[in-house]
């Protein structure tokens, strides 16, 4: 079956117009993935080695452990003697949501995939919330998310879900990976981004004020809760937006239908769209990646759709890619027929 998929971070586009792509010839050459600047090409890495009872160590992230796991054990540990008061509870699940779309509409379909374009205080907007969702820089992040479209469930897809639905979660970022080994991808628009440029350099920064201070500083001067901020609106929020985020990486690739194509892992479930801020109707993504919408019936739940939708009318969102309707009936059509051969040549037809 044909896919309907255009290149992640391109235009969608109808079949009928694929004349109208530029050749290959003339597109930027993909991508490296972003290294250390102590990297060495040339030395063999951690990875190329055996993993032992002796040097399991060097294998693992440590930062990322202490990133992902360390930090929220501790906030959670110190919740149990931390009050917890309606004000922050109230301030936390509503950061939680801003920071949560930062990254749906903002990273992901906003710069990893281009589905819509947004006007500048929009775009600052979601690069600092974004960032207070502490998952990296939008082009770390994108370039991440291009590669796994181009290379889903294969050796060079940084999350494949072949790997292992835990490793899929966070274990490629809790073990150490091959830079060598994951695929490349052109982000020659990311890097003419200003905004994404900024907020790369100043990450850090970024992550600090954005994820902790910021939420404290409004627990603290609105109702004096200082604490309180720090620990639910700042330590565990940041820790529940990560893993919702995991989720599209890990069960939104194992939980669910596959009414568009079923020769990779993703699906569509209401489970994961609830979890994920609607990006759980995944199977339909990954066949039409630049349509702004992951859910396209009108009882689907998908906020991210939504709020992109409420961009547009205040002006602040616009160009919102969209496949036609026919395109994605053809798609869906095309599977079913599909399963229809399969049962079909089951039978004995005598």
């Amino acid at each position: 079956m044909p896919s309907h998929q255009p290149t992640s971070g391109m235009p969608a586009v109808d079949p009928a117009k694929l004349s109208h792509i530029p050749s290959a010839e003339s597109k930027p050459a993909p991508q490296e993935p972003v290294r250390n600047k102590n990297y060495d090409p040339k030395k063999p890495h951690i990875t190329e080695t055996p993993l032992t009872k002796k040097n399991w160590y060097k294998h693992v992230n440590w930062l990322n452990v202490v990133l992902i796991v360390g930090i929220p054990i501790a906030g959670l540990i110190t919740a149990t003697w931390t009050p917890l008061r309606w004000q922050t509870a109230v301030w936390a699940v509503a950061y939680y949501f801003a920071t949560g779309l930062g990254i749906t509409a903002g990273y992901h379909r906003l710069w990893a995939h281009t589905s819509y374009s947004a006007s500048l205080p929009l775009k600052i907007y979601l690069a600092a919330v974004g960032g207070g969702a502490v998952e990296g820089s939008i082009r770390w992040w994108a370039r991440d998310h291009r590669a796994h479209h181009r290379y889903t469930d294969t050796d060079k897809d940084p999350y494949s879900v072949r790997k292992g639905l835990l490793y899929s979660h966070f274990g490629w970022m809790i073990m150490k990976q091959n830079p060598k080994r994951i695929g490349r991808t052109d982000i020659s628009d990311l890097n003419d981004d200003a905004v994404v440029v900024w907020q790369h350099k100043h990450y850090l920064k970024v992550v600090l004020f954005m994820g902790l201070i910021f939420p404290c500083l409004v627990s603290g001067l609105g109702w004096g809760d200082w604490m309180g901020g720090f620990i639910y609106a700042g330590i565990l929020r940041i820790f529940f937006v990560q893993q919702a985020t995991f989720c599209v990486n890990s069960l939104a690739h194992w939980l669910g239908d596959q009414p568009f194509d079923d020769r990779n892992s993703p699906r569509d479930h209401v489970i994961t769209a609830l979890v994920t801020l609607g990006e759980g109707y995944h199977n339909f993504h990954h066949e039409f990646p630049s349509d702004y919408r992951n859910a396209i019936e009108w009882h689907q739940y998908d906020p991210t759709k939504w709020s992109i939708w409420a961009w547009k009318q205040l002006g602040l969102a616009y160009d919102l890619k969209q496949f036609r309707a026919n395109e994605i009936e053809k798609g869906r059509l095309q599977q079913q027929q599909k399963k229809l051969d399969q049962k079909r040549a089951k039978l004995d037809w005598g």
